[in-house]
C-alpha cells in the first residue's frame, strides 16, 4: 500500500489563526497566534489520534478533523453569506418575516446544515473502500499553499512594516525634576478614569437629543470642573491616550514611523510604558490598572493588574467569534463561559464594582482604568440589562459598524444613548464611594478619549462629523488650588502636565490645545482639524 503523510489537519488547525491574524494584522503583534496555534495544533492531534483508534485509518481520521475543523472556523462566515443571500433574494426575506423567523433562526439552520453536512461527509470517509492516499497528497499540498500564502502576505507586511524603530517610542520625556517631596503632606491618590467615546454634553443634546445635565451637575455638585468646551486631541483611542500619558503630541512619532506606517504596537508600547507611570513610580506610587478587553490598554505589567478573571483578550476573542462557541455555549445555558459579548459586559461591571477597591493598595495609587462605554458594542441597556448585539463581537465604531448585517444609524443612536444612561448611574455611584472612602482627598480626572462615531467615515475626515468625534467629556476632581487653573477648553495632551505642575513641583507647562483627525488605514497621517470644530452639527454624513 502506498504511503502517505497525514498533516492537513494540522495545517487547517493554524490557517484560520493565521488568515484573521494577516486580515488584522496593524492591529495585534504576531505574538497573539502562539496561543491560539498551540490550542488548535493540541486539539487536532488529540482528535486525529482518538479517531485513528476509533476508525483503525489514520487517513479517514484525517479528512474527519480537517472537515470538522474547517466547519468549526468557517461558522460565523456562513452565517453572513446566509444571511446576504436570504437579504438578496426578496421572496426567501418576506417568507422568513411572515413566519416571524431571527437571526437565532438563521444561526440553528447554519448549524444544522453544517453538521448534516459533515454527517454525511463522515459517513462517506468510514465507508469508503477506496484507498485516501492521492486524496491526502491534495488535501496536504491545499492545506499547505493555504498556510504558505498566509504566511508569505503576513512576511511581506512585517518586511515593509519598519518594525525597527530607532529608540524609545516615547520619546523624550518632558523635563520634569524629581524634587526631595518627602517632607510634604502625602501624596494624593490619582484615578485616570477612560470612558470611551464619551460625548460632551452639548453633542448630546444637538445629535442624540439626550439633556446630561442631571449628571453632569451631580459632578459640579461633588466639587468636579467640567471642561464643557473640551476637544480630544486625536480620533482614536490608542493615539489619544498615547499622547495624554506621555504629555505630548505625536508629531515625533509620525516622523519615525512615516505617515504610511499601519501598525499601532508602538502606540501601545507608548501607552504600557509611558512619562506618567515612569514619574509617578519614582516618587513611590503603585500603578493599578483594570482590565478593558481592548489588547492597547491591557497593562498587566503593572504593580496590581484587576481583573474578574482571564478572559480571551481581543484577537482571541475575535477567532471564538468565527466559530459556534458563542452561540452553542449561550443555547445550552452557559455562555457566560464563552459569550464574548458577555465577557465585555463582564468586564465593564467588574471595573465600575471595584475601582474603588484600589485604594486599599498599600502607599499611593495611581489608578488607570479603560472602560469600553458607552462605546460599541452595546452590550448594556439603560437599566444594566444584558444586550445581544447580534452579531460577531467587534469593537469598531463609526461606519465600521454602521452598516448592513450590524447597526443602522438609529440603532446607534438609541444603543449608544442606553449604554450611556447606564454608565452614568455606575459613574455617578462609583465615584461618591471613591471620595466617601479616601482618607485624603483623591485626584479624580474622568475623561473620555475621543467622541462617539454615529456619524464618523474612518476613511474620510470630510464625510465624518469632526464636533461628534473630537467633543469630549473632561472633568476634574483636583483638591485645594487645583480648580481654579482649569479652564473650558483643556485637552488631554494639558492634563497631566497641570497637574504634575501644580501638586508635584514640576514646570512642564501648558502645550497648545489643538485636534487631529487621522483615517483608520493611515493613523500617523495627522491632519490639524482645530479650526473645523465649530460647525452645525446637523449635517450627516452620506452613507
Amino acid at each position: 500500500m502506498k504511503r502517505s503523510v497525514v498533516i492537513h489537519p494540522f495545517l487547517f488547525a493554524v490557517f484560520p489563526i493565521l488568515f484573521l491574524f494577516a486580515y488584522n494584522i496593524d492591529q495585534f503583534p504576531a505574538a497573539v497566534t502562539l496561543l491560539p496555534m498551540a490550542v488548535a495544533v493540541g486539539v487536532a492531534g488529540v482528535l486525529w489520534f482518538g479517531l485513528s483508534l476509533v476508525l483503525k485509518d489514520k487517513r479517514k481520521a484525517g479528512f474527519v478533523v480537517s472537515l470538522f475543523l474547517l466547519l468549526f472556523f468557517s461558522n460565523e462566515n456562513l452565517f453572513e453569506a446566509t444571511k446576504g443571500l436570504i437579504a438578496r433574494t426578496d421572496w426567501i426575506e418576506s417568507s422568513l418575516v411572515r413566519l416571524g423567523a431571527s437571526a437565532v433562526a438563521v444561526r440553528q439552520f447554519v448549524l444544522l446544515a453544517s453538521g448534516a453536512f459533515f454527517a454525511i461527509a463522515v459517513y462517506f470517509f468510514v465507508r469508503t473502500r477506496r484507498s485516501l492516499h492521492h486524496l491526502t497528497n491534495i488535501a496536504n499540498l491545499v492545506a499547505g499553499a493555504a498556510v504558505v500564502i498566509s504566511i508569505t502576505n503576513i512576511g511581506i507586511y512585517e518586511a515593509s512594516a519598519r518594525l525597527g524603530l530607532p529608540g524609545d517610542v516615547g520619546g523624550e520625556s518632558p523635563e520634569i525634576p524629581l524634587a526631595d517631596l518627602s517632607g510634604e503632606t502625602a501624596l494624593p491618590d490619582i484615578y485616570y478614569i477612560i470612558v470611551d467615546g464619551y460625548a460632551r454634553g452639548d453633542v448630546l443634546q444637538e445629535i442624540y437629543g439626550y439633556e446630561n445635565s442631571e449628571f453632569l451637575d451631580h459632578l459640579a455638585t461633588q466639587g468636579f470642573y467640567v471642561a464643557d468646551r473640551s476637544r480630544a486631541n486625536y480620533c482614536q483611542t490608542a493615539l489619544s491616550l498615547a499622547s495624554s500619558l506621555n504629555l505630548k503630541y505625536l508629531d515625533y512619532l509620525a516622523e519615525r514611523v512615516g505617515t504610511d506606517y499601519r501598525r499601532r504596537g508602538p502606540l501601545a508600547d507608548a501607552i504600557r510604558d509611558n512619562t506618567v507611570f515612569r514619574f509617578l513610580k519614582q516618587r513611590g506610587y503603585a500603578i493599578v490598572t483594570f482590565a478593558s478587553g481592548w489588547s492597547a490598554t491591557e497593562v498587566t505589567s503593572a504593580d496590581v493588574y484587576m481583573a474578574a478573571r482571564w478572559t480571551p483578550g481581543e484577537f482571541e476573542a475575535d477567532l471564538i467569534d468565527m466559530t459556534p462557541i458563542p452561540f452553542v455555549g449561550r443555547a445550552v445555558g452557559v455562555g457566560a463561559l464563552y459569550d464574548t459579548y458577555g465577557l465585555q459586559r463582564e468586564r465593564i461591571l467588574y471595573t465600575f464594582d471595584h475601582l474603588a477597591d484600589a485604594r486599599e493598595v498599600e502607599g499611593p495609587v495611581f489608578v488607570f482604568a479603560h472602560v469600553v462605554a458607552p462605546h460599541p458594542p452595546f452590550v448594556l441597556g439603560r437599566d444594566g440589562e444584558a444586550i445581544d448585539p447580534g452579531f460577531g463581537f467587534t469593537l469598531k465604531d463609526g461606519n465600521h459598524v454602521i452598516k448592513e448585517g450590524r447597526l443602522t444609524r438609529d440603532e446607534y443612536l438609541r444603543g449608544y444613548v442606553d449604554q450611556l444612561m447606564y454608565t452614568n448611574r455606575r459613574l455617578q455611584s462609583t465615584l461618591d464611594e471613591i471620595l466617601s472612602r479616601s482618607a485624603e482627598p483623591p485626584i479624580i480626572i474622568l475623561q473620555s478619549d475621543h467622541g462617539p462615531g454615529s456619524r464618523l467615515d474612518w476613511d474620510d475626515p470630510y464625510n465624518t462629523d469632526l464636533k461628534e468625534r473630537l467633543s469630549i467629556l473632561n472633568a476634574y476632581y483636583l483638591p485645594g488650588k487645583g480648580s481654579t487653573e482649569l479652564y473650558a477648553g483643556i485637552t488631554p495632551v494639558n492634563t497631566f502636565r497641570l497637574i504634575l505642575d501644580l501638586y508635584f513641583g514640576t514646570d512642564c507647562g501648558l502645550l497648545e490645545d489643538d485636534s487631529y483627525f487621522s483615517t483608520w488605514s493611515h493613523p500617523y497621517a495627522f491632519i490639524d482639524v482645530t479650526n473645523e470644530l465649530d460647525y452645525n452639527t446637523s449635517r450627516v454624513p452620506r452613507d
